[in-house]
Parts: structure tokens; sequence; C-alpha cells
């Protein structure tokens, strides 16, 4: 038994990795800045659709309401990376039915609680940002959403 917020979040980057988007379908979601060793940041890559990374926001806390519970919370955010195609509304609709199947996935039931501690995720409003390079133009947009990691340490 491996529960902990390392198994926690190898466990839903490949959850996410399973993912069949509608629409451009051929760039599936990929999990990157997974604890491996591989540096290449999300802001770094180019050419690139549904590239992802959980990142840590808030480390985990105890999440008991009176002394230590077991339970830990903690903040991450699922940052996906698409690059700007010609038609920004293509994008913008690409990315809204992204969103609804990263948050379904997230809160799917079937956590492998034995094997990864994954109480349950509560998933927070998304946002978007745009990457602009040194010339200032548009070359990316990240979406990011925000969940909280409800889980026990064993």
């Amino acid at each position: 038994m491996s529960q902990g917020i390392f198994a926690a979040l190898t466990y839903l980057e490949n959850e996410l990795q399973k993912i069949s988007p509608k629409t451009d379908s051929h760039n599936g979601f990929v999990a990157i800045q997974r604890g491996d060793g591989r540096t290449l940041e999300l802001d770094e890559r180019s050419h690139q659709n549904r590239y992802f990374e959980l990142s840590i926001q808030t480390f985990p806390q105890d999440d008991g309401q009176a002394g230590l519970s077991g339970r830990k919370r903690a903040r991450i955010g699922c940052r996906v990376r698409y690059e700007i195609p010609v038609d920004v509304n293509f994008l913008y609709r690409m990315m809204g039915e992204d969103t609804s199947a990263v948050i379904d996935k997230l809160q799917a039931p079937e956590y492998d609680l034995v094997n990864t501690g994954i109480i349950t995720v509560i998933t927070n409003e998304p946002t978007f940002d745009t990457l602009t390079n040194a010339s200032g133009e548009r070359v990316a947009h990240i979406l990011t959403i925000p969940f909280d990691l409800l889980l026990l340490e064993a």
C-alpha cells in the first residue's frame, strides 16, 4: 500500500490520459512534469495541444476538525496547454468540451483508495491564461482547473 500525494497524483494523471477528446481527437491528453526528472515546463513547450501537468498549489495539510484525523487536503491545479489555432472560437469550444471531460474524470468515484489514498476530488472554477512570446504575440492558452484533493497518507 502506497497511499499519499505521489500515488494520488500519478493515478489521476493516468486517468486523465485516458480521456478521448470529442474535438481534435488525434491530440490526446499527455501528462508531463510527473516527478520523473524531465524538466521542460508546460509554458516552455511548443506546438502541443493537451499536454498537461498536475501542480501542487498548497501542500497537504490535516483536514480534521478536531486534532489529527489522518485525512489530508491539498489544492492541485490541472494545467492544460492549447496552441492558438487560426479560429480562436474553435479553441474556446474545444477547451469547453475538454473542461467538462476533465472535471468528469477528476470527480469519477473509482479512486482506488487502497493504493492511492484518494477519498474524493472537489473541483473549483476553471480559468485560462494567455501565453505570449517575446514579441507579445499570443502563442497558447493555459487552461487551469483547480481542485481540492482529499486523501489519506499511509
